[in-house]
């Protein structure tokens, strides 16, 4: 029984880089065109980062709470920090654990959320935006690739997104009036098209 529990656990530990290497590699074939609604930007800009923030919080309270209990540990701990380096990374590297852990649960979460908007069939949705900038995406990026800037007419607030689509056209109509097309669903919206 002990061996089945061990093979499981390898598993799952396993599991969880192979899932993620399969999903960016998922996200760079089909690159979707997301514009996020208010629904995605409370869980990822402000949920999240509450969550990110109570969880090093907690995880900082165990940590204190078993230095305190167990002698062994708090020997390995002031074995650890005896050392330079590793008081330097200790200085640099603590204060960027909760950005750490939000930017992994952020691409986490994020990324199958837009696959799952992109591949599932949603709302007829279309709205009026400004066309700010083009720009090209750069090397990595097939030729027509074009990076979008929009501006909401009603909010001001700005969108981007990489488009592949009618290149020569879409640079010669900067700062004009776009409609975007596409579905609705329930984190944000997936272009299909755009209408000049």
């Amino acid at each position: 029984m002990k061996k089945y529990n061990d093979n499981l656990i390898f598993a799952a530990i396993i599991s969880f880089p192979i899932l993620s290497i399969a999903m960016l590699m998922l996200m760079d074939f089909t690159d979707p065109p997301f514009i996020e609604n208010k629904i995605y930007e409370a869980i990822f800009y402000i949920a999240l980062p509450i969550f990110c923030g109570a969880s090093f919080i907690y995880l900082h309270v165990l940590v204190i709470k078993k230095y305190r209990r167990c002698s062994d540990y708090r020997e390995h701990l002031k074995d650890s920090f005896s050392d330079t380096k590793m008081k330097l990374s200790l200085i640099f590297i603590y204060p960027l654990l909760p950005l750490l852990i939000y930017a992994t649960l952020y691409f986490l979460l994020s990324a199958p959320i837009e696959l799952w908007a992109y591949y599932t069939q949603g709302d007829y949705w279309y709205k009026e935006y400004i066309l700010t900038d083009v720009q090209e995406c750069g090397s990595d990026y097939e030729d027509s690739c074009t990076r979008l800037y929009f501006k909401d007419p009603t909010t001001n607030k700005t969108h981007d997104f990489r488009w592949y689509d009618d290149k020569s056209t879409i640079m010669n109509n900067k700062n004009d009036y776009v409609y975007i097309v596409g579905e609705a669903s329930l984190f944000g919206y997936i272009v299909r098209e755009l209408e000049r």
